[in-house]
This record gives C-alpha cells, structure tokens and sequence, in this order.
C-alpha cells in the first residue's frame, strides 16, 4: 500500500490536517478552492455557521460535479483521470469533514 501525504491546511479558518494518496500540491489546491468557494459563499449567507456553509459548499461542488457528468459536451477535457480526480476530491472532503 503507497503511503499516504499528509496536508496541513488552512479552510476557513481552521486547521487541518488532510491525509490522501493524492500529491501534497493537488491537497493543496483541493483545500484552497473548498476555502475560496466557502469564503464566496460566506459573502451571500455571512450569519452562516461553518458547518452550514461547509455543507453549502459541498453541495455547491457536488453540483458541479454532477453537471459534468450529466453534460459531458459542456467538459471537453473529460476523461478517466478527471473523474478519479473528482472522487478523490469528494473522499478528502468526507474525510476532512468527519475527522478521520
């Protein structure tokens, strides 16, 4: 089994520390584009608690997500890869999000 990177990383003003098969640079842009779009949502909701706009933002990615594989002529660089991507994106949030 390879061995896992560890992160230490800044989302919305918490620490944390992200653990995934993924390169420390991919983690990394994971954790600042979930920080930027809480950061954007927190603008349109900014009496939201963390843990509301987190599951904002979740949802929001999801969406995304969902979007390009429903509408693949919208995502011309769709591939194997992207979606590997993608699902290791939603493991590293589920796993930054439950504590484990």
């Amino acid at each position: 089994m390879p061995e896992l990177t560890r992160v230490e990383t800044r989302i919305y003003d918490n620490d944390y520390i992200i653990t995934g098969d993924a390169t420390e640079d991919y983690i990394s842009r994971v954790a600042s584009y979930v920080d930027s779009r809480m950061r954007e949502l927190s603008r349109t909701f900014p009496d939201a608690s963390s843990i509301k706009l987190a599951i904002l933002t979740a949802v929001n990615i999801s969406d995304e997500l969902f979007q390009l594989k429903e509408n693949p002529q919208k995502n011309p660089q769709k591939s194997p890869e992207v979606e590997e991507r993608a699902r290791k994106l939603i493991s590293l949030l589920d796993k930054s999000l439950t504590g484990e």
